[in-house]
Order: C-alpha cells, then sequence, then structure tokens
C-alpha cells in the first residue's frame, strides 16, 4: 500500500483521531491525578506507574482503532464491515466531540488549580504595621552606629510586643540603611503603612533623639519629635516614642504602659557593642561580642536582655562558627537563658533563645513549651515565626503556615522562602515548592544547595534527565553527591549509583548517620535504614528530626520498627510524625 492510500486508511478509520483523543484524555487524567494524590497524601510511585500504564495503553489504543470499528450492531473487525453500512464518520464526529470536550475540561482544571492554589507572596496585613528604620548616626565623628542602630533595634522590640501591631523585623527594614528609598517605595515593598525614622547625635553624656512617624501611603509625616536628655534618660525616651505610635496609630493598650528595663548607661554601652558586633556574622566578631556583653553583666547582671544575647552569642557560636564543643556551648547557653527568663518572664525573643537552646539539647517537650510562650509573647515577629517552622517536627503544615505567616510579616528575611519551599517539597507539593525556591533564587541565585532541592523536585516529577542535568551544576561537595546518589540510581544506572554510594558510606557515613538511613531507604534496603536512624538517634544527629519528613522513609511508615523508633526519640504528643 502507496503511503498516501496508507495515510488516507488510517483517516478513514479515525485512528488519528482516536490517537489525538487518547492523548487528551490521558492528559486530562495525569492533571487531576497531579492535583488529587498529594491531598491524600499518596506516595510518587502511584503518579509514576500512572504514566507507565497510560503510555503503554497508547500503542495498544492505537492497534485496537486500526482492526476495530464500532457499529451499530456492536464492535465488528474493520475487514468485516461493508463500506457502505460502516459509519467512521459518525464516529470521526463522535472523537470531534470529545476531543473538544476533554480539552475544555483540562483547561478548567488548569483554571482552577492556578487560581486557588496557595502562595508564597506577601499580603496585606492593615493599617497598623511598621518599618522601624535604622536611625542615622549625627554624633560629630560619626563613630556611634553601633548605638543609633541598638537604639533602633531597642525601639523595634518595645513596639514587637503589641499584639495588634506588625512589627517588621531588623533584617527586613535594617536592609535599606544607606539607601536613597523614599517611605512610598519602604511601604509598597514591605507591606506596612507607616515608618518610623530618626536620627541619634551622642556627645559624651548628652544624646538628641529625633524621630518621625511617616505614613507610605503619601509620605506624610504624622508625627515628629525631638529629644534632649542626658544619657541616662534613653530607656524614657524609648518609652515615650513607642507611646506616641500606639496613639497615633489608634492601638489600645488596654491600660498598659511602655516601661524598659532601666541599666547602668556605661553596661548598655557595652550590650549595644556586643549587639552590633554579632551583626557582623564572624567568628572573631562573635568572641569580641561575647568579651563585651560580659562586661556588661559584670557591671550591671540586672538587664535581661544582655543575658538573652550572652546565650545567643553561645548558641551561634558554638554550632556555626565553632567557638565552644557543643556540650559546653549549649550548657553556658542554657544557664544564660534560663537567666534571661527569670529577670523577664515577659521576653519572647528570651524563650524563642531558650527553646532554640533546648531542642539543641534534644529536651523537646520543654523547648516546644517554651517557642509556644515565644509566639504567644510576641504573635507577629516574623523570625521567631521561621524559627519556630524549623521546630514543627514532622508537623509539616504546622511549619507551612508559619512560614507562611513570617513571609507576611517580615517579606525580607529570604530563608524563610528556602525553608517553605524544602517543606513544600517533603509534602509533595512540588510546584508550590519551586515557586518558592524561585522566590528565594531571585535574592540569592549562586546559593549552594539549591540546585540540589530543584534536582529533588525534577526527580520526584519523573523528569530524571533534568534532575541530572540540575544536580551536575551543584558546587557544594556534600549535595552533589548524595544528589547524584538518588537520581543515578533512580535512572537505573546501577554500577555508577554503587560507586557514588560506596564514595558516600567511606566519606559521610560517620558524621551523617541519617542521611546514610535516607540513601538505605531509597534503595529499598530498610533493615539496614532502620539500622542507620538508631545510630543516628544514638549520635544525637542534629539532621535527623527533618531526616524523618523526607518523602523516602513513607514507604516504611507501615514497618512496626518505625513506630517503635518515633516513641524512642522522646518527643511531644503532637509531634506530627506519621505513625502507621
Amino acid at each position: 500500500m502507496k503511503f498516501n492510500e496508507y495515510f488516507n486508511e488510517l483517516k478513514r478509520r479515525n485512528v488519528i483521531k482516536s490517537a489525538i483523543a487518547y492523548l487528551v484524555v490521558a492528559w486530562l487524567i495525569t492533571q487531576v491525578l497531579s492535583t488529587v494524590l498529594p491531598a491524600f497524601g499518596a506516595p510518587n510511585y502511584l503518579l509514576k506507574w500512572s504514566l507507565v500504564i497510560l503510555a503503554i495503553g497508547f500503542p495498544i489504543w492505537l492497534i485496537l482503532a486500526w482492526v476495530y470499528e464500532f457499529t451499530p450492531e456492536g464492535i465488528k473487525k474493520t475487514i468485516d464491515v461493508e463500506p457502505g453500512k460502516s459509519i467512521t464518520t459518525k464516529t470521526g464526529s463522535r472523537l470531534n466531540k470529545l476531543i473538544i470536550t476533554t480539552l475544555t475540561l483540562a483547561i478548567i482544571v488548569l483554571l482552577v488549580d492556578r487560581f486557588t492554589r496557595d502562595s508564597a507572596e506577601v499580603v496585606e496585613f492593615g493599617n497598623k504595621s511598621i518599618a522601624v528604620m535604622a536611625f542615622a548616626d549625627m554624633s560629630p565623628k560619626q563613630d556611634h552606629e553601633y548605638f543609633s542602630d541598638g537604639i533602633s533595634e531597642e525601639l523595634l522590640n518595645l513596639l514587637a510586643k503589641i499584639p495588634e501591631l506588625k512589627v517588621i523585623s531588623r533584617t527586613s527594614s535594617f536592609s535599606y540603611k544607606g539607601k536613597d528609598a523614599k517611605a512610598t517605595e519602604i511601604g509598597n515593598e514591605l507591606k506596612v503603612s507607616h515608618i518610623l525614622e530618626g536620627s541619634i547625635r551622642k556627645a559624651g553624656n548628652m544624646i538628641r533623639v529625633t524621630a518621625q512617624l511617616i505614613n507610605t501611603s503619601d509620605g506624610s509625616h504624622e508625627w515628629s519629635h525631638t529629644f534632649d536628655r542626658e544619657l541616662d534618660s534613653i530607656f524614657k525616651i524609648q518609652d515615650e516614642i513607642a507611646a506616641e505610635v500606639s496613639r497615633e496609630l489608634k492601638i489600645s493598650m488596654l491600660g498598659q504602659e511602655f516601661k524598659s528595663q532601666s541599666i547602668d548607661p556605661e553596661a548598655y554601652n557595652l550590650y549595644l557593642q556586643a549587639n552590633h558586633l554579632i551583626n557582623l556574622n564572624t567568628k572573631n566578631a562573635y568572641i569580641e561580642a561575647e568579651s563585651k556583653v560580659k562586661e556588661s553583666i559584670a557591671l550591671d547582671s540586672s538587664y535581661a536582655p544582655s543575658w538573652r544575647l550572652l546565650a545567643g552569642i553561645y548558641n551561634t557560636g558554638t554550632y556555626n562558627f565553632s567557638i565552644r564543643e557543643p556540650k559546653q556551648g549549649i550548657s553556658l547557653g542554657l544557664d544564660a537563658a534560663y537567666k534571661a527568663v527569670d529577670l523577664d518572664p515577659d521576653s519572647g525573643y528570651a524563650y524563642a533563645t531558650l527553646a532554640s537552646l533546648q531542642d539543641l539539647n534534644w529536651d523537646f517537650e520543654e523547648s516546644s513549651k517554651n517557642m509556644n510562650k515565644a509566639l504567644e509573647l510576641i504573635p507577629n515577629d516574623g523570625i521567631i515565626m521561621g524559627t519556630a517552622a524549623n521546630m514543627a517536627f514532622g508537623d509539616l503544615e504546622k511549619s507551612v503556615d508559619l512560614l507562611k505567616k513570617a513571609i507576611e510579616v517580615d517579606p525580607l528575611v529570604y530563608a524563610n522562602y528556602f525553608n517553605l519551599g524544602h517543606s513544600y517539597y517533603r509534602m509533595n507539593r512540588l510546584e508550590e515548592a519551586e515557586k518558592a525556591f524561585n522566590t528565594f533564587e531571585l535574592y540569592y541565585p549562586g546559593w549552594e544547595i539549591l540546585h540540589y532541592m530543584i534536582a529533588k523536585i525534577r526527580l520526584a516529577q519523573g523528569r530524571n534527565d533534568e534532575a541530572l542535568a540540575e544536580i551536575e551544576q551543584e558546587k557544594h561537595k556534600f549535595f552533589s553527591l548524595y544528589g547524584r546518589n538518588f537520581i543515578l540510581y533512580a535512572m537505573g544506572r546501577k554500577t555508577e549509583a554503587d560507586k557514588l554510594f560506596t564514595e558516600f558510606l567511606e566519606k559521610y557515613s560517620a558524621t551523617d548517620p541519617a542521611n546514610t538511613a535516607d540513601l538505605y531507604a531509597f534503595r529499598g534496603n530498610y533493615d539496614q535504614s532502620f539500622k542507620w536512624l538508631n545510630k543516628a538517634l544514638e549520635a544525637k544527629d542534629p539532621v535527623l528530626l527533618e531526616a524523618l519528613t523526607y518523602p523516602t522513609f513513607k514507604a516504611m511508615y507501615s514497618d512496626t520498627r518505625w513506630k517503635d523508633f518515633i516513641h524512642k526519640i522522646g518527643l511531644p504528643e503532637n509531634h506530627g510524625y506519621p505513625l502507621n
């Protein structure tokens, strides 16, 4: 049969239209499954096998369309149907209607998914919102930046105690420092109705503080005042500014008054210097900050923020800069954090610092209780909410809720976008995960580990070649090797995958038992995976609590050893990890 005759016969038998109809219906089924299956927590392989079945069914469908034909008497072989009795024209018309109807439904599904899906974008909070900008240093030699920054931050912390007020954190508001940004621009970017800005001039024992409250809708000044006082009146100035802001924003304080804790002026000066140093985020700066804050405490040990700062220095200095061994650093940090809470039981920041240290010490019950206390005292702080989200154990829904709210109140803390993407990935909400990572990438385009996370998303989507291309761009040595282990094994390149697995075990199994358990689980070796999970528990691997939410372990939930292992950790009752 010549090609033209063969092609015409394909059209007459409606094989081409049948192929189009099959593909369109298969596409609709795929769209529905990709939306519905994650909502029920279905494992990834269900969608993958559905795609495989649909792919296998395609050539079978084409063969059936060629061999058989619908007739008024039922299905018959095409060769047995007389040309005069064939109804292929009617069948073709029905296939056209099926194609059009299915395409319409597919478009509707896509539109519904697009416009009803939750977003990681910042949303409006109302007109009771403020960003405290870094006050300008107007001292004669302009050598008191630590002081002007510190006062600005103390004002921010004071206002953050007002439950009705959204206060943007230091990370976001101080990002405009030194930039010539208009109030209207800042308001639009941070989604706040007002900004508080000003200047500080310190000369000897005298201080001048100028503060202005600006409406970001039009840049108008709603309130301004200049305070000329002696240095030991700085706390009274802070209280007066905070009270005036609350009055201007018509926020009811229910009879409460702002009353900052007093401190020896020189001790306060040392505290502000230490606080300024930690924002430099270097090992040497942390060592010097520890010395400064200890000097401050030696002069006046009654100031709670000094103890909280010292606890934070022990925490970050130990884990980020290895200034001390973890056991010593945690112990010292806990002592300082308990002291901060004792001195100021209404400090949400003190409870958050204590909770973080208790989490590192695997005291999960107390850590959870104190983090909830911090959220209760300062419900609208993006930093605290972001920290709490990372301490939600297996409750990923709670983690997402906290991170989304943290982004609302503090949109320039970019780490929250990364953590949101990671939470979505572990929930198999892959499109939302990618969207959050893309937002993070706008601010940190060269961030290590980002290629690894996108590669894991592509792998979960079954797009293995794209996953491999992505992981090959990852520069972080650990995550490059870790990611290639998953991808090459999934691609069936067993020899290469086994070689990479051996390399990983040699380099990292001793220090990263939780990740080793993850790889064994992915390979289906659940006995070894449980063995390494127990090693991670014995070593108190800091990755373990996060790793237990990885998708690879879902296949182990029904194993009785999983439930026993979760109970053995000593978690709070509402830990959120699945037990079956």
